[in-house]
């Protein structure tokens, strides 16, 4: 009988929690002290395990879990979708990273890394070809940019764009020497402002049409720039290491004497001919000097002819095998007949130190070069445990297949 009363009181409990609360608030009730499986705090964890492993896709959309259900202090929430906007930046999605650093920028205005994430929203709408709101943000935020003194040399007007002399010289200065030199000249550099104005002209013209927002424009504006970024990093390290000493030049052309030899060489005056009926005119005028002078010489084992006269092998060994004084005879070359004189005849012979020097010192320059830059490369891969897979299918089995 008592048995029957606690099960008839149990009973009614449960009908009067059940009219009190719906069946899902009757689980919670009952089970709300009960752990969760997997937590915010276990999702960020394994968000964060994934970006250390450099499995960023899996990583940006494991952060995307934890910021829907975390529950935390905007501070906090503000920094993870800073980490998660410069994720998206380094998967090309600027529009998903603008929309992370936004919000973490109205969760934390004052952040630490405030000057970080507005360069990064800068670059995100510029790579998105929005270079409008990109200078708004730019002109907005203005600890990115150092007011520019107002320049009064204005070398182009593009609309009510102003550039000055001051940026296309900047411009020049980062070109190397010999291109530097040749633009010294007033008329070259003016050539290259009227270029310069053309190309971000017609760039303009290119986003307007959304050409910068294809998807491989900016895969490839991304290539070029590692590119650019990996040149200037092995330029710095070259810099750093390469060490070139007098003695060291000098044991080098000791080592390799035979790659520092003058080939057997000739220098020639020629004369085109009309037909062959005229070779003996032309062999007179050839002997009486009126032929057209060549001063560079003619190398055993090349085939290139100077004074735009092309390409021949065969009348390179002609001339090479003939003594000085001597006329060859008739020879077609693209189309045309030439005869030529040989002028002076060197055989080959050995340079010394002093005469290879500067060609010595290049070799070995880059050599150098060479060795510094395998020397980074194997480093670097190694401290990253670089293993390459690939490998490369033997004959037998294409021939297999």
């Amino acid at each position: 009988m008592k048995k029957k009363f606690l099960l008839i009181l149990t009973v009614v409990i449960l009908l009067v929690i059940g009219l009190l609360f719906p069946l899902k608030n009757t689980i919670s009730f009952l089970s709300h002290n009960q752990p969760a499986t997997w937590t915010p705090k276990l999702q960020l964890e394994y968000a964060n395990t994934l970006l250390a492993k450099g499995l960023i896709p899996e990583a940006a959309v494991a952060f995307e879990v934890y910021l829907k259900d975390a529950v935390v202090e905007k501070k906090e929430l503000a920094g993870v979708c800073n980490k998660l906007g410069n994720l998206y930046m380094d998967l090309n999605d600027y529009q998903k990273a603008l929309a992370n650093f936004y919000k973490s920028e109205l969760l934390d205005p004052n952040s630490d890394y405030k000057q970080e994430m507005s360069q990064s929203i800068v670059k995100g709408l510029e790579n998105l070809g929005l270079s409008q709101q990109a200078q708004y943000e730019l002109d907005s935020r203005t600890a990115l940019k150092p007011a520019a003194p107002v320049s009064r040399n204005i070398a182009i007007k593009i609309g009510k764009r102003q550039i000055a002399m001051e940026e296309i010289d900047a411009l020049i200065s980062n070109f190397p020497e010999q291109v530097k030199e040749q633009l010294s000249n007033d008329d070259a550099k003016l050539k290259f402002i009227r270029e310069y104005a053309a190309s971000e002209v017609l760039y303009e013209k290119a986003k307007k049409l959304g050409l910068d927002k294809n998807l491989n424009t900016r895969v490839m504006v991304e290539d070029f720039k590692k590119k650019m970024i990996l040149q200037e990093l092995l330029r710095n390290e070259v810099e750093k290491e390469l060490k070139i000493t007098p003695e060291e030049v000098f044991a080098y052309y000791q080592m390799n004497k035979d790659r520092f030899r003058t080939p057997e060489r000739s220098k020639v005056s020629f004369l085109e001919l009309s037909d062959l009926t005229k070779s003996n005119e032309t062999t007179a005028k050839l002997k009486q000097g009126k032929g057209v002078r060549i001063e560079d010489w003619i190398e055993k084992g090349t085939a290139f002819l100077p004074n735009n006269l092309g390409v021949s092998k065969e009348a390179v060994e002609n001339i090479i095998k003939l003594p000085k004084g001597a006329i060859v005879n008739p020879i077609k070359i693209n189309d045309k007949l030439y005869m030529f004189l040989i002028n002076e005849k060197e055989p080959e012979k050995q340079q010394s130190f002093e005469e290879a020097k500067q060609q010595v010192e290049g070799q070995y320059r880059m050599e150098k070069q060479q060795q510094i830059v395998r020397s980074l490369v194997d480093k670097a891969m190694e401290q990253q445990e670089v293993e390459i897979l690939f490998q490369p299918k033997k004959t037998n089995e294409l021939v297999a297949k």
